[in-house]
């Protein structure tokens, strides 16, 4: 009884990060995981990065743990309980752990969060979204550190202020940036980090400091990141119906949800109906993987665990479905590789505009996915690639296009 209790309260997540660290444990000696974690936290970690090729399987495993840990341990602090977003928060948190951030990278943005409540006399807690999505720009404080080859004395001061600027944008931002999607993007943080991003990419340039484009990958562990997902998706699915036996009675309900910003599944539905949602989301996006012989990497197996995140707040399988489907029409059309890991993580982070199929219908989400498709790799240039969340950029725009039009007729009817 006890047990359950826990489960209701915590989602798991602590026992999720025991359980990583014992994989690193089996997969690396310690002297490997050490070493591997060493090569992460001094990575450039600009997209895209994929620590398992960076710092060994156990050393990717490893750092998404303790990033993992660090999060809670705020939440801890700050007395929070677990909300839909903080929930999906945790999750954006633990997948781009495999492909970009890590405590290093991460710290001086949220003291710049911190700053911001400071100066503001605003409460932490009451930016608690903001700080944990926040750690999306984090290639920024690694790339200026690492990746200028600039002399530490220089590098080192200026990644850390870079970081602090940046974590002090991003709540006067993202309130503002909700207003220009209308809440259609479910990833609003993401854009904002998009624009900050793209201020300090101009910024950059104009002194020489381009970032490259990288793509370091590795996909020796296909097969056990398959088994990963599929076993996490089976005991959510196991668990949630443990908890709750006649949860599935409440799926029709949650199917008729547009999924639009603020949406909190966990406060409207409870613990069981979220674990639910969240195991057929893992199962479509596996699904979808296999279908077209994906080899998952780092990145693609921590893009599958970020999406899966927002069963809490905002998707379900009816309004991501065909957003997905009208990503991969567009690869289709126009030949483009589904195979190519970009193409792909593109394809799962269509579900960003998963809200415009909720309230507008199929057809409406399907030209939404095909619309990301198109604009997404424009973005990655525009924001140099310090933006992990270079699809919540994207999904802003396509977000406001989509909405403007479609109202636009609507009116004229």
């Amino acid at each position: 009884m006890r047990f359950i209790e826990y489960l209701k309260k915590s989602f798991y997540l602590p026992i999720l990060a025991v359980v990583m660290v014992a994989f690193a444990f089996i997969f690396n000696t310690p002297k490997e995981i050490f070493v591997g974690y060493k090569n992460i936290l001094l990575s450039s970690s600009i997209l895209t990065s994929d620590y398992i090729a960076i710092g060994s399987l156990g050393g990717a495993l490893f750092n998404a743990a303790t990033i993992l840990i660090l999060n809670l341990f705020i939440l801890r602090l700050l007395d929070l309980r677990m909300s839909g977003l903080i929930y999906a928060a945790l999750y954006m948190i633990l997948g781009f752990s495999f492909f970009g951030k890590n405590i290093l990278n991460s710290l001086p943005i949220y003291l710049g969060i911190y700053l911001y409540a400071l100066i503001n006399k605003i409460p932490v807690k009451n930016l608690v979204i903001s700080l944990l999505f926040s750690s999306g720009i984090s290639p920024l404080v690694s790339y200026l550190i690492f990746g200028f080859d600039l002399a530490y004395y220089i590098s080192i001061p200026l990644g850390i202020a870079a970081g602090l600027i940046a974590g002090l944008m991003v709540p006067a931002i993202s309130s503002h940036t909700i207003k220009f999607h209308q809440g259609y993007n479910l990833f609003n943080v993401g854009f904002s980090l998009g624009i900050i991003s793209l201020a300090f990419n101009g910024v950059l340039s104009i002194f020489g400091l381009k970032a490259s484009e990288i793509s370091i990958l590795s996909n020796d562990h296909s097969l056990f990141l398959y088994l990963f997902v599929a076993g996490l998706a089976l005991v959510l699915l196991i668990t949630g119906i443990i908890l709750n036996p006649i949860s599935f009675k409440l799926i029709p309900d949650l199917y008729k949800r547009s999924g639009r910003l603020v949406s909190d599944y966990i406060r409207d539905y409870g613990v069981s109906i979220v674990m639910i949602n969240q195991a057929t989301l893992l199962a479509l996006e596996i699904v979808i993987c296999l279908i077209f012989k994906i080899e998952l990497n780092g990145a693609i197996f921590g893009t599958i665990l970020a999406v899966s995140g927002f069963a809490g707040a905002g998707l379900h399988l009816k309004n991501t479905l065909f957003v997905m489907l009208g990503a991969i029409l567009m690869c289709l059309i126009t030949r483009t590789s589904i195979s190519s890991t970009s193409i792909i993580i593109g394809i799962l982070f269509s579900a960003g505009v998963a809200p415009i199929a909720g309230r507008y219908g199929i057809l409406a989400g399907v030209i939404a996915g095909m619309l990301h498709i198109a604009i997404l790799p424009l973005c990655r240039s525009f924001q140099g690639g310090y933006d992990l969340y270079n699809n919540g950029f994207c999904a802003g725009f396509v977000a406001c296009i989509m909405i403007a039009v479609i109202e636009a007729f609507k009116k004229e009817e």
